[in-house]
């Protein structure tokens, strides 16, 4: 049996989760799927997000899918498959990892099974795109140059104006995948698919050309130094701490005005609120918000930077250890 794998890449807090929930959503439910999600750090939130829907889901923690976790990643992979039997696997990698070192580990698996690539998603958040790119580049121009179909996130509140020049950009560094620009939560699952297909036959294409057209006489091998740890690090923790939705605002526009507590890039979490209930939150520069969740049993947080003072993340939180 074939198996399809469908990659779902972005940088941090760009949305890929919520863009794995409209693909369960769409005619995908119709197949047996499985999802492999790749958290940078100890704890675990995005599977949490994603354990409404039903859906097999594996996790890697403590890094991201490439260097050092391609045996995790292999073994996960097999393991999914003898377990679950699945005819599609969607994998999550981490926000800091590299698409092109996915996609590799990938192939190095579907050498000797009857797997091949499918969809290989890249979620732009609009609203940080420039500062990523700068700050950024090589792990931003791999994710958006490796994509057969590039999602912009966060465009609600963006003129038209700032969307097409963000295009242009992406443009630059892409010319072959399809760009979609409608807000995500407007989006159907299956209209997006329907684009991603066009664009996985484009590809296809592409690739069969090369093959016709060029004779490969000799492969260099290359030095391949990346490591997300030696760039990001992060805080994360186990909690039954309760929060009020005003506390949590409070701590985050610290960590906005306080640079000490490091660059905050990205900080998420499902934590207990003194409202009785439980909340969902995400913080990416320059956007917070927190949504109702279902309950859990320990609340859990998330914080992913530069820098990451964990001791004063600790304080701040009001949180032992």
């Amino acid at each position: 049996m074939d198996i399809k794998i469908d990659i779902v890449s972005g940088f941090l807090g760009a949305g890929k989760t919520t863009l794995i929930k409209k693909l369960l959503d769409s005619d995908l439910r119709k197949e047996k799927l499985a999802i492999l999600e790749n958290e940078f750090g100890e704890v675990s939130i995005d599977g949490d997000l994603l354990n409404d829907t039903k859906v097999d889901i594996k996790e890697i923690n403590s890094g991201c899918i490439c260097c050092s976790l391609v045996g995790d990643f292999k073994e996960a992979m097999h393991e999914i498959i003898k377990q679950y039997s699945p005819e599609r696997i969607i994998i999550e990698p981490s926000g800091v990892a590299k698409l092109s070192d996915i996609i590799k580990s990938c192939k190095s698996i579907s050498k000797n099974n009857n797997i091949y690539i499918n969809n290989i998603f890249t979620v732009i958040d609009v609203i940080n795109y420039e500062a990523y790119i700068n700050n950024f580049g090589e792990f931003y121009k791999d994710q958006i140059k490796n994509a057969n179909t590039i999602i912009l996130s966060k465009i609600e509140n963006n003129d038209e104006e700032q969307i097409k020049k963000i295009s242009r950009l992406i443009r630059n560094i892409n010319k072959e995948s399809s760009i979609i620009t409608a807000p995500l939560d407007e989006m159907d699952g299956n209209d997006i698919l329907t684009i991603s297909k066009e664009d996985i036959k484009k590809s296809n294409e592409k690739t069969l050309s090369i093959k016709k057209s060029f004779k490969i006489s000799a492969v260099n091998k290359v030095s391949h130094s990346h490591s997300a740890d030696n760039i990001f690090n992060n805080w994360g923790v186990e909690t039954q701490k309760s929060f009020s939705k005003s506390t949590l605002e409070k701590i985050f526009k610290i960590i906005v005005n306080d640079k000490s507590y490091g660059n905050i890039l990205r900080g998420k979490g499902i934590v207990k609120l003194e409202e009785g209930i439980w909340g969902e939150f995400h913080y990416t520069p320059g956007k917070f918000k927190i949504n109702k969740a279902t309950k859990q049993r320990v609340g859990k947080i998330v914080i992913i930077g530069e820098g990451v003072d964990k001791n004063k993340l600790n304080l701040l939180f009001n949180i032992n250890g």
